[in-house]
């Protein structure tokens, strides 16, 4: 039995949440829902950088990181079908992971910058990061025939950011300009695996 140290509302647990729905393992994975900023739930000595999602497989090993997580979890149980590890469109789709990761990384900076005293936050920081995150948006429906057909680690991952967003900032449409991206997105969050993971569902 494996476990997963996650949050019901944290996107990149539910990239991991996703996964393990759409490779039919979802039964072997114990969910522990886990507050990484709590210095005394003993989180600090499973993961010694107390950040979620973190795996314990099977052996009893560590996996940290999500895109670390989402591969483990697919070439061991999944024989790599959500990649196409043996195709040249690999290292594309990886890098497409990255990009919709980093523009996940950027949203989240402006919501942790919004945890801080208002005397304390920076516009300016703000503005960056929120240009980057349209930036990103953008350029993920400019690569949408790379991973919009079918079930692949992009599209969970896309579909897992563009969800956030939504989840997190949902006063800004950030679809309306990517009319595309949009209807992918309709589509694909009707997956039993994405309703499964949606924010606030129990883990």
């Amino acid at each position: 039995m494996m476990k997963l140290y996650c949050s019901s509302n944290s996107p990149y647990a539910r990239k991991v949440r996703v996964i393990a729905h759409e490779l039919g393992i979802i039964d072997q994975i114990e969910m522990i829902n886990t507050d990484p900023r709590d210095p005394d739930n003993g989180f600090p000595d499973i993961n010694p950088v107390t950040k979620i999602p973190a795996l314990i497989a099977s052996n009893g090993d560590l996996i940290i990181d999500s895109p670390v997580i989402c591969e483990y979890l697919n070439d061991v149980y999944g024989q790599g079908q959500l990649l196409a590890e043996h195709s040249d469109k690999a290292w594309k789709m990886r890098s497409l992971v990255g990009l919709s990761d980093g523009t996940l990384d950027s949203g989240m900076a402006v919501r942790v910058e919004g945890m801080r005293p208002q005397e304390l936050q920076s516009e300016q920081w703000v503005e960056r990061q929120f240009a980057n995150v349209k930036r990103g948006v953008a350029r993920l429906e400019q690569e949408l025939d790379a991973f919009s057909e079918g079930v692949n680690l992009v599209a969970i991952s896309v579909a897992c950011t563009l969800g956030w967003l939504m989840f997190r900032f949902g006063h800004i449409d950030w679809l309306a300009p990517h009319p595309a991206l949009a209807a992918w997105f309709k589509s694909f969050e009707t997956r039993d695996s994405m309703q499964q993971t949606a924010p606030g569902q129990p883990l």
